[in-house]
């Protein structure tokens, strides 16, 4: 209680500091502005229909199905669509284009069918085409996209205008499926197990669908007609065409897509299920590693073997279930390679499947900015790697590579009242290295305690999805051993807080926003460290407003936001946003955060001609301005950019933008020193992409930047070709080049008798690598895949110098460069004598580098039944690294490939059971 009443005070004053802020200057929906050309591909974009005549592009229709009981036997899924009841049923046709031609008739008629029995929902679509030879009929594994045929039916089973099952079919039988929820947000991770079958005739060609009510979450009907409705959609891609068309058009601003569904009706006598689904796993795996044969840990080839499995269960009529015991993700692919020289942590997407489903519910992102993934809810927290260490001097190590996941379980669902419900639970268990030491003795370190992690979230939706309010909570708690070398982290970390969104104006303005409060509590080590830390640096000797306290037991803070704006009516967006966080405000035990302390204001707008004009088949212009300052009233930024994205009638497409920030003050520049001025900076993007329905596509991806005060400046271009051999064997390269030269890199922090030195130099580095995927898709379940990533990154240091007055206006009056009498490289460190005595009064390791990594892995994948997968998957991964911080690609990639390797050969089982 004490935490929700700190919650509360904290955020309503933030709340009040931004509304003043958002007055005087303004918000902007994101930073980065979209810098690729919008294409249509299919996902969320679901919605929109046709007659024989065009419509205007934001009209909105009124559209109505009715389904039909196949009392007496349920259609043989074949893709043929020769039942009498198929004949019987009412028709959906009349379909508009949403592409190219938003509001025109489509080239091509289709006509789709609903039928239903009391376990499942069946669609049947007829697509004409008077060019049946033309159909592009490309494979792909499940969910992945391909350039050819799809059709697509959508269901608002829910019926509240802000979530939908989506299901899609390729001419090729390919599968997907996704979850659409907040109106136009997606979840591509969302799986269901369904079937579908598809047929190419003299007409064209045909889909047919079997999707089990049991995949599907829905309210009980009642006498008054609630729960026999339901929102549908359906989509028709020609690939050859670039046409999308729709049944229930949403509007071509995109501003909608849930909500402008059509109804379905008629579906008297369906139950909810509340079905149980089981996928146990089994796992065999084999590791052969190089290692030193002294070490007693070491094992020239391991064996090792692992069960668990999942489990879905229907509580409810919609609420639901999901639970995980010793969960797998061997045949998940690798994060790439990065070389990070910043205070900050690499951000990497979540990959495993249990914790990806269910985000339509616990996403909740406190960043601002289209690239920014500051979230509340980061679930590779769970489950991470040991955040302990062992002592220096314990001799040989076997350190655990990740914390094992005891179990997890989470409940969600969406009541017939409107709420949107969930709660996940999960517990680690306590983790231990093995050492031994020199003198032969073994003993175990804790690195990681038993810790419980929770979440819980609910929504209430009011005035048919146009508002709603909800609220957050997560905890983390751990159980830390006194006397281990745990000391630094906390005991406890909570975060809580509410939210909302209020859509006016017709549904084409939106105002919304959020206060949030966390609390973290532990020993005064745990503290002291937090408190030092990159998100705060409250030993900062220049800010006031914070003060470090090496006694203290706890750290509380605040957040806020409020946006609002035009998000759709027309080809005009733009809006304002506010946001703020306290000094102390820390969500990173659970979630994903750089900085606190600072205060944001945010103005944007965008031009949207979503219809052809010219040459172009659609185009985007896009400007946002933001400015930033700390609590301490500290100006940490002030920017801006202009961006634009266009496709062309040819189908080929680019991006094109450039931006800039004036002179500003870094509080975390010098890793907890003073605040540091930086200097103005300029940054451009660039990239275009071909045509992707040609057997060649080809693109490139750039961005060069830099400041005007020094030769700092960076230049990265990344080409990508792919190959369409054939319409099941896929090649794609993406070779990636970068160089940086920086004036200003931050290398150390050393002390000596006359106080704190903060060392800075100039580096030179330069970062190859290609990324390799090749897919051959031997039937809609049955695919290969091979992704191979070799990287290399160099950076060579010079010119050191450490920082004398951080906040000169000149940048030469900030830094005081060593003389050649001052420093010296001996035995790979460098001698500092700042005292001229002779004497070097500190010293710091040689910051040159050259890492090199190969990261391979070839994937094998059955579907051999519905929901249940063998996947046979060979991984490879080879590294070096040498203080060398010359780049020589030619020898660098043959000491690369040269390096020892660690092979990886796995078999998985999945195997699904549904009661």
């Amino acid at each position: 209680m004490k935490l929700a009443s700190y919650a509360i005070e904290m955020s309503s004053r933030v709340a009040l500091l931004l509304l003043a802020l958002a007055a005087l200057c303004g918000p902007a929906r994101s930073l980065q502005a979209q810098t690729t050309a919008t294409q249509s591909t299919g996902a969320a974009s679901v919605a929109a229909s046709s007659s024989t005549s065009p419509r205007g592009v934001n009209e909105r229709l009124d559209r109505t199905l009715t389904a039909i009981w196949a009392v007496d036997a349920s259609p043989r899924i074949d893709g043929v669509l020769d039942e009498p009841l198929w004949q019987m049923a009412e028709v959906a046709d009349e379909f508009i284009q949403f592409s190219p031609n938003p509001g025109e008739a489509p080239s091509q008629k289709t006509e789709v069918r609903v039928l239903y029995t009391e376990d499942a929902i069946y669609v049947g679509a007829r697509m004409f085409d008077t060019s049946p030879d033309s159909i592009i009929s490309r494979l792909a594994r499940r969910d992945e996209g391909a350039v050819t045929d799809e059709f697509l039916v959508a269901f608002d089973s829910y019926f509240d205008r802000r979530t939908a099952f989506l299901f899609m079919v390729s001419v090729a039988g390919v599968q997907s499926d996704l979850l659409v929820y907040d109106d136009v947000q997606d979840d591509i991770s969302w799986n269901a197990v369904w079937d579908v079958a598809t047929k190419i005739d003299n007409q064209g060609w045909t889909a047919e669908f079997r999707i089990p009510f049991s995949q599907l979450r829905f309210n009980r009907p009642t006498e008054d007609g609630s729960g026999t409705r339901w929102g549908v959609n359906f989509q028709r891609e020609i690939a050859r065409l670039g046409e999308t068309s729709q049944w229930s058009p949403h509007p071509a601003d995109r501003s909608r897509v849930v909500s402008a569904y059509g109804t379905l009706e008629g579906l008297a006598g369906i139950v909810p299920s509340k079905n149980l689904e089981i996928r146990p796993y089994f796992l065999g795996q084999a590791t052969r590693a190089p290692g030193e044969t002294e070490n007693p840990f070491y094992n020239a080839t391991d064996f090792n073997g692992s069960v668990g499995g999942d489990l879905r269960y229907g509580i409810t009529n919609n609420i639901t279930l999901n639970a995980t015991i010793n969960p797998d993700f061997g045949q998940v692919e690798a994060d790439p390679s990065v070389v990070n020289l910043s205070a900050f942590e690499t951000f990497f997407p979540e990959r495993r499947p249990f914790f990806l489903e269910g985000v339509d519910i616990f996403e909740f992102n406190i960043g601002i900015g289209d690239q920014n993934p500051e979230q509340l809810f980061y679930t590779r927290r769970i489950g991470r790697r040991p955040q302990g260490f062992v002592s220096p001097g314990s001799g040989y190590t076997d350190f655990p590579e990740a914390t094992t996941i005891l179990g997890a379980a989470k409940i969600s669902g969406k009541t017939s009242g409107g709420w949107s419900l969930g709660f996940l639970n999960a517990l680690t268990g306590q983790e231990k290295a093995h050492h031994q030491t020199t003198d032969g003795e073994y003993g175990t370190t804790a690195v990681e305690p038993l810790t419980n992690y929770a979440v819980g979230r609910a929504i209430k939706d009011f005035n048919r999805g146009e508002s709603a309010v909800g609220g957050i909570f997560t905890a983390t708690n751990r159980s830390i051993d006194p006397e281990s070398n745990l000391f630094f982290l906390a005991d406890a970390a909570y975060a809580g807080g509410i939210d909302f969104r209020h859509r006016f104006g017709g549904g084409n303005y939106q105002v919304s926003g959020y206060a949030l409060g966390s609390h973290m509590r532990g020993n005064t080590d745990a503290i002291s460290s937090l408190q030092q830390s990159s998100t705060h640096y409250y030993q900062r000797p220049d800010a006031p407003h914070v003060s470090y306290d090496p006694e203290r037991r706890s750290l509380s803070g605040g957040a806020a936001n409020l946006e609002i704006g035009r998000i759709g009516g027309g080809h005009w967006r733009y809006g304002f946003l506010g946001t703020a966080r306290t000094p102390g405000f820390n969500v990173s035990t659970l979630g994903f955060q750089n900085r606190a302390d600072e205060i944001i204001a945010v103005g944007y707008a965008s031009y949207d001609q979503f219809q052809p004009q010219g040459i172009f088949r659609r185009w985007r212009l896009n400007t946002s301005y933001w400015s930033a300052w700390t609590f301490g009233a500290e100006r940490l930024g002030t920017g801006g950019n202009v961006n634009t994205s266009f496709q062309l009638k040819n189908f080929w497409g680019g991006y094109l933008g450039i931006g800039g920030e004036l002179p500003a003050l870094s509080a975390t520049a010098l890793r907890g020193g003073p605040a540091l001025r930086t200097p103005s900076e300029y940054n451009s993007f660039f990239g275009f992409f071909s045509d992707s329905r040609k057997t060649v596509r080809i693109g490139l991806n750039g961005n060069l930047g830099g400041d005007f005060e020094t030769q700092t400046n960076r230049f990265n271009v990344s080409p990508n070709v792919t190959i369409q051999a054939s319409s099941n064997f896929q090649l794609a390269l993406g070779p990636g080049f970068s160089w940086r030269n920086s004036e200003w890199q931050y290398v150390s922090t050393r002390g000596s008798d006359s106080g704190s030195h903060f060392v800075f130099g100039r580096i030179k580095q330069t970062t190859t690598s290609l990324t390799a995927r090749l897919n051959y898709t031997f039937s809609p379940k049955l695919s290969l895949q091979v992704y191979a990533q070799p990287f290399v990154s160099a950076g060579t240091y010079d010119q050191f110098k450490e920082v004398d007055q951080p906040r000169a206006a000149a940048f030469e009056d900030r830094f005081r460069r060593y003389s050649q009498d001052e420093i010296s490289l001996e035995d790979g460190r460098y001698q500092v004598d700042v005292s001229g005595d002779g004497e070097a009064d500190f010293s710091f390791g040689n910051p040159d580098f050259n890492v090199k990594q190969f990261r391979s892995n070839v994937v094998f994948r059955w579907e051999y039944r519905p929901g249940s997968t063998l996947f046979v998957v060979w991984s490879q991964d080879r590294s070096a690294f040498t203080e060398d911080g010359s780049y020589d690609l030619g020898r660098d990639v043959g000491d690369l490939f040269g390096a020892p390797a660690t092979n990886v050969f796995l078999i998985k089982m999945e195997h699904w059971l549904g009661f």
